[in-house]
């Protein structure tokens, strides 16, 4: 078990710009950066990093939380184990109060599935390294296609034996579980190695880790595939992985492109001329999944495929996604029926750069050419070359790149502009109908589960742009918890001890019982049982608290998706969060909170006296005291007034 010292120096080294930058290219905004959400698809950049807090939200999908909490969700971690893996980055040793060998049998799956897929990549890795067979027929044949010492340990290639269960049976030694072996794919369901006499790439997730390989076969049997892949799994899903992204996500970020090959020697040739930026799509076809996620690096995508006939028509088909994507798209085709491996180690390191500087082509510019090509005078061609053109440029978000490839389509197609504008018009309203119904229908959806929600008694309404009704007094009530949040750890005054969660506490301890809210109250008795205890909690202590109802208000109320406008405080009499130097205003902002909290409250609790006097509802031997309690709340309720200017019409 970790000890709490150690989560606590981890969640406090460990910088959450710094591990979100793995996985998202953020931009700055104000006091905050924002990207693309990792976790569900986005044109529009929604996810949210707070350097100040140290804390992610995104207000598409609403996940959000600390460090750890984001390695969670996005390697599929638990706990302990996202701790470890923020350790490791920053170098930190922790404190467990036992250690011992990790023992397969004893882990969570995920993590079981992760050490045993690290063991296979180091079995492979050794048998072609150190093994006689597989320096003779593995290695050899990786230095005859010209790859050098570095690239083949860069991608940590490898080998497996053309032996029924080497892999096996060294697994079974090293004690690791065979349902797990076969649910990675590393064995076959007759207890046999899946991958035999084949150089192995093993396949990275973004963080370096080992989750699926790929067998390149060695021998000329055309019974057997070329490439064989393994099975999809909780770690490796083929629609969403790119090969190399791992290594290449740091100069795709810094040159804001990313080049997409077909193959994984094609990325290992490319690495070895000393271009970083590229990615393969692991000999699959591009896919929506793959697209969101080289949007969330960079903007542009060059498409480097074979010139053959196969090479375009698969530069074709991705064509169309990217451009959905958002994408701006470039081609260049390699001549001939070489693939890029081959025409790199052809012409060399230096002549290729000049060659994709030279033949980078635009997508529609490229398209417009292969279609002139092939219509010549056939109007029949033409006009199916102009719907397939058209269909392509509809996609362009940009309405001035829209009609530039419009113009540029005319002059090439011969055709009427004004014939192709109303074309594509037609493609666009069509596919905003069909947005329009998608969103209702989500809106429905969504409506439905949120009201699922609010039927649970664990339910908060902590989202202030929710359609739920929420009364002015459960406004109030939610804004004294976000007081408690933000700057409750502060002190009232730089020579006192008091801190402000304190002052909160005791100026609206005799407002509780008016509370409406019955979770927000439980709040209220949950802080006050921290500082019975000495303790003052700080934002920290309420992100990461148990109650997951307690976690989600203080992280909504700790990134703001917009700033408010002044009814906030004229229509709720709410000081709002987003002044422009909230660490200066806290302070009056608290002030004002609290009066306007407990006049709100006092006002309710007069006018449920006042019914209950004309219902008759209080008893006669209670009148008396009622009366005296009753003249008490009116007293406070017109001292607040005064404070705060307010005319109490009585």
């Amino acid at each position: 078990m970790i000890s709490p010292k150690s989560i606590d120096e981890v969640l406090e080294i460990a910088r959450i710009e710094d591990v979100v930058r793995d996985y998202v290219d953020l931009k700055n905004r104000g006091s905050n950066l924002i990207g693309l959400c990792p976790f569900h698809k986005e044109k529009t950049p929604s996810f949210s990093v707070s350097p100040s807090k140290n804390i992610f939200k995104c207000f598409g999908c609403g996940k959000g939380g600390n460090t750890a909490q984001f390695v969670m969700e996005v390697e599929q971690l638990s706990f302990p184990e996202a701790i470890r893996t923020l350790a490791k980055k920053y170098q930190i040793t922790l404190e467990e109060s036992f250690k011992q060998e990790i023992n397969p049998e004893l882990q969570q799956e995920q993590e079981s599935l992760y050490i045993i897929n690290q063991f296979a990549l180091n079995f492979y890795k050794d048998n072609l390294r150190n093994n006689p067979i597989g320096q003779s027929v593995a290695l050899s044949y990786f230095k005859q296609r010209g790859f050098l010492e570095q690239i083949i340990e860069k991608f940590e290639l490898g080998f497996a034996f053309d032996e029924p269960d080497a892999l096996l049976n060294k697994a079974r030694k090293e004690g690791f579980k065979l349902d797990f072996l076969q649910k990675l794919g590393l064995v076959t369901a007759q207890q046999k190695d899946f991958f035999r006499n084949r150089v192995i790439f093993p396949i990275h997730n973004l963080t370096g880790k080992p989750i699926a390989f790929a067998g390149r076969h060695l021998t000329s049997d055309s019974k057997s595939p070329k490439y064989i892949n393994s099975p999809e799994t909780e770690l490796y899903q083929k629609s969403k992985t790119l090969y190399g992204l791992h290594l290449a996500k740091k100069s795709i970020r810094d040159k804001n492109n990313c080049f997409l090959v077909e193959g994984y020697t094609d990325v290992m040739a490319l690495h070895q001329a000393g271009i970083e930026n590229v990615v393969a799509s692991s000999g699959t076809s591009l896919t929506e999944d793959q697209v969101h996620v080289l949007k969330r690096f960079t903007q542009q995508v060059s498409l480097l495929y074979d010139g053959d006939s196969a090479g375009i028509k698969a530069a074709m088909r991705g064509i169309d996604l990217l451009i959905q994507g958002g994408l701006d798209v470039k081609i260049i085709l390699i001549p001939g029926n070489e693939d890029p491996d081959e025409f790199i180690r052809k012409i060399g390191a230096d002549a290729f750069e000049k060659f994709v500087e030279n033949e980078s082509k635009d997508f529609i510019v490229y398209k417009l050419n292969l279609h002139s090509n092939e219509i010549k005078n056939d109007p029949i061609k033409k006009s199916l070359a102009a719907k397939d053109i058209i269909q392509t440029i509809a996609k362009v978000e940009d309405p001035i790149k829209r009609s530039i490839y419009l113009q540029q389509s005319a002059g090439i197609l011969g055709i009427d502009e004004v014939s192709l504008i109303s074309a594509c018009n037609k493609i666009i309203g069509d596919e905003l109908k069909n947005k329009v119904f998608r969103q209702k229908r989500e809106a429905l959806d969504n409506d439905q589960k949120l009201l699922n929600e609010l039927s649970s008694e664990s339910n908060i309404k902590t989202q202030y742009n929710s359609q739920i009704t929420i009364s002015n007094d459960e406004f109030q009530e939610i804004d004294i918890c976000r007081i408690l949040i933000l700057y409750g750890h502060h002190k009232v005054n730089v020579n006192e001890e008091m801190h402000y969660a304190e002052f909160i506490i005791e100026n609206i301890a005799d407002t509780l019982a008016f509370f409406e809210n019955e979770l927000l109250k439980q709040f209220i008795l949950d802080v006050s049982q921290q500082i019975s205890q000495g303790k003052i909690p700080e934002l920290n202590y309420y992100l990461n608290h148990t109650d997951s109802n307690i976690s989600k208000l203080a992280l909504n109320f700790s990134i703001n998706k917009y700033e408010y406008s002044s009814n906030w405080e004229e229509k709720h009499g709410i000081f709002l969060s987003t002044q422009q130097a909230p660490e200066l205003n806290y302070k009056s902002d608290i002030e004002n909170s609290i009066l306007r909290f407990k006049l709100k409250k006092f006002n309710k609790a007069i006018s449920e006296f006042e019914r209950r006097i004309q219902l008759n509802e209080i008893p006669e031997e209670e009148l008396q005291l009622e009366l005296k309690s009753h003249q008490h709340i009116v007293n406070q309720r017109n001292y607040i007034a005064g404070l705060l200017n307010t005319v109490v019409i009585n």
